[in-house]
């Protein structure tokens, strides 16, 4: 028993099956790994429009939401594949007439294979146990080292719409007129003329402070004026205010984030020549899928 019909058995299912089929079955898992919403069929009998030949097609794909058709053909060798092989695909796939081809195989092509399939536009794949060294040139680990800047609490005062505003609070508040006093920012709110709520504080003041600018361990000073008159409640009174002034200092927090594969388990390394592109295929992917009895691809 091959490692890859050990890796079907453990994964998918453990049943009997004639030779090469798991690895035909294999394929098929890796595709729609790839893109879950394809459909995804192993072993179909397909002819061409008009044609009386019936070709046995290893692993068919059906696009989603698109006409596209995808025939692939499964070579589970020991050794490179040649000439042949390609020549007997294209027969079918010159009567099918599909939108794309595969070869998929496990350790590679004759030259003059790889000549005919580029010839006729039939894309080379491997699939093959994954192993160590498939990891060049893959980001496996990314280590963030990141400064975030934080303000302390700020200091709010509020700026009186006028003179006579101001004159006239400060003879309500007499002699607590200056005091500094802490405030839920969830709980103080911001009215109308008609001292309606418009909003908290938190709401209203959060994103004019976060644009402000801040640098650790110095104090940042500004000055915000709303586009109309406001009114806030100071004391049990109501204060008519277009804006504030504001005053924090600011502190900064050094942290380093690791992201890496939580140790997950490459079964499957799947690589397409004709781009040079290549997927590890994980354990947790590939044994979240069973077929049905039409050979199709579904979830567990």
């Amino acid at each position: 028993m091959s490692n890859l019909e050990q890796i079907y058995n453990n994964l998918i299912a453990n049943e009997k099956l004639k030779n090469g089929s798991k690895y035909e079955r294999l394929a098929a898992v890796v595709y729609k790994v790839i893109d879950e919403s394809d459909s995804v069929i192993h072993d179909l009998r397909l002819r061409g429009d008009g044609k009386t030949a019936q070709h046995q097609i290893d692993v068919t794909i059906e696009k989603s939401g698109i006409s596209k058709r995808v025939l692939i053909e499964c070579k589970e060798y020991n050794k490179v594949i040649g000439i042949g092989i390609i020549r007997d695909f294209f027969g079918a796939i010159a009567q099918i007439k599909p939108d794309e081809a595969f070869v998929v195989t496990t350790v590679g092509y004759t030259k003059g294979a790889i000549n005919l399939a580029k010839d006729e536009g039939i894309k080379l794949a491997i699939l093959r146990e994954a192993e160590d060294s498939d990891w060049d040139g893959l980001i496996r680990t990314i280590v963030l080292n990141m400064e975030v800047i934080m303000m302390n609490t700020p200091a709010i005062t509020w700026i009186a719409s006028s003179e006579e505003e101001r004159e006239r609070v400060y003879k309500l508040l007499e002699e607590n007129w200056g005091d500094r006093t802490s405030a839920s920012t969830l709980n103080e709110f911001l009215y109308d003329e008609n001292f309606n709520v418009i909003s908290n504080y938190q709401d209203a003041l959060k994103p004019i402070l976060n644009a402000a600018p801040k640098v650790p361990n110095q104090i940042t000073k500004g000055k915000h004026e709303f586009e109309s008159k406001k009114h806030v409640k100071i004391l049990g009174h109501f204060v008519a205010v277009k804006g504030f002034h504001y005053e924090f200092d600011s502190y900064s927090n050094e942290t380093q984030s690791i992201i890496d594969d939580g140790g997950k388990v490459a079964s499957l390394l799947f690589k397409v020549l004709e781009n040079d592109s290549k997927y590890l295929i994980f354990e947790e992917e590939i044994e979240k899928w069973m077929f049905d009895e039409d050979g199709k691809v579904i979830p567990k």
